[in-house]
């Protein structure tokens, strides 16, 4: 299986199996689902519990899609996500790192026979 496929695979299960946001180690949550809205500073997510989660993105939000580097440029609306973020002091959820999947309703038939 070539790694876009692995990659894929695992994504989905990480969305299918995981909970809409979990509490994970050191404060930090993980938000999980499909990508509804993007700005300059914030990303908003339709998580599997079908709720609507902003997360805010500053300078630090680090991105990848798979092992490689990404950038906020790189975001689409109907992108599935996992991003792990952290509570400011105002309360809000400001994201350490954004994981980029497959866009909802992909076909990965690329491969050729």
């Amino acid at each position: 299986m070539n790694a876009r496929i692995m990659h894929s695979v695992v994504v989905a299960l990480i969305l299918i199996l995981g909970s809409a946001i979990g509490y994970a180690h050191n404060g930090v949550e993980h938000v999980l689902g499909t990508i509804t809205a993007i700005t300059d500073s914030s990303i908003t997510v339709d998580t599997l519990k079908h709720t609507s989660v902003t997360v805010a993105i500053d300078p630090a939000t680090k991105f990848t899609r798979g092992d490689a580097q990404a950038s906020r440029k790189d975001l689409k609306v109907g992108d599935r996500v996992a991003i792990d973020a952290k509570e400011s002091a105002e309360k809000k959820l400001v994201g350490v790192n954004v994981k980029l999947g497959s866009t909802a309703g992909t076909n990965h038939g690329d491969r050729k026979e």
